[in-house]
């Protein structure tokens, strides 16, 4: 698959099924940073909001907005993810949580395709799809059933990625202890880097061009102290970039990704990393 392939649902789907347990873990807690962001945008959720985590993953969104209501009196939220453990994982969760999954709790979490959500007409006043749309199949379709769902004067938030930082350490440190490999891609369009293919996709969806908002915001990937923060990067990333590669040749990677890193980097234990947030009105 080439950068500009899209990738297959079943094969996203997959993979993210596999990462469930240590996902934000392999994250650097970077999509939890920009979900945190997310929640201070207006309009901001309260009490009487209907909510779309969509695309859920593990529930991060879903868990920092009940967070924040420490009374019983908690907004509904509707948690819709294409792969099982996903979605399995945040209904754990909110049991654990007393949230209570379901109908009548909380929160109702679904294994549902994005591309094909089943929700009625005109539900949500809040949509969030943090950092998912640009691993859909039709982003467009996607972006369709997002506006489809949301109420009159209801706003979404979507997320894509404008500088994934570890890109280039990770290459450097391929590159290290394999001279002759090629540079590891990631299996989504380079497109999705630009404001523009955001802004494109939600304006197939239906938006109208003024009431999308689009803005960036700098977050980190990040370890607790350097060794650490390898440690992270080593599991995220061996499996992808040392395919082919001897026990000798990977047992290589930890050190190389150490030197890969700048001083700056080295010193914080964190990576730089830039969102592009948009803020669309229904």
């Amino acid at each position: 698959m080439s950068s500009s392939d899209p990738p297959a649902a079943g094969m996203v789907a997959e993979h993210f099924d596999k990462v469930s347990t240590s996902y934000e873990r392999i994250t650097g807690g970077c999509t939890r940073e920009v979900a945190q962001f997310l929640l201070t945008l207006q309009p901001t959720v309260d009490t009487s909001s209907v909510v779309l985590d969509n695309a859920c993953g593990t529930g991060i969104i879903t868990e920092e907005i009940l967070e924040r209501f420490p009374t019983a009196s908690k907004p509904k939220i509707y948690a819709a993810d294409l792969a099982p453990s996903m979605v399995s994982s945040l209904a754990t969760k909110a049991a654990s949580k007393g949230w209570v999954n379901g109908k009548d709790g909380l929160v109702e979490a679904s294994t549902m395709d994005a591309e094909e959500l089943t929700f009625p007409d005109n539900l949500f006043t809040h949509s969030y799809t943090n950092l998912g749309i640009l691993f859909f199949r039709n982003p467009e379709k996607g972006a369709s059933h997002i506006y489809r769902t949301l109420q009159p004067g209801g706003t979404a938030f979507v997320t894509t990625w404008s500088k994934l930082g570890y890109l280039s350490p990770v290459r450097r440190a391929q590159k290290a202890v394999r001279p002759d490999s090629t540079p590891w891609e990631l299996p989504i369009s380079e497109a999705w880097f630009t404001e523009e293919k955001l802004r494109q996709v939600l304006e197939s969806g239906g938006f109208e061009p003024g009431n999308i908002q689009i803005q960036s915001r700098t977050v980190a990937y990040r370890g607790n102290d350097l060794d650490n923060l390898v440690d992270i990067m080593e599991a995220a990333f061996s499996s992808a970039v040392t395919e082919g590669w001897s026990e000798e040749e990977r047992a290589k990677l930890p050190a190389a990704l150490r030197e890969s890193l700048s001083d700056i980097e080295k010193a914080n234990a964190s990576i730089e990393m830039v969102a592009h947030v948009a803020v669309a009105r229904k």
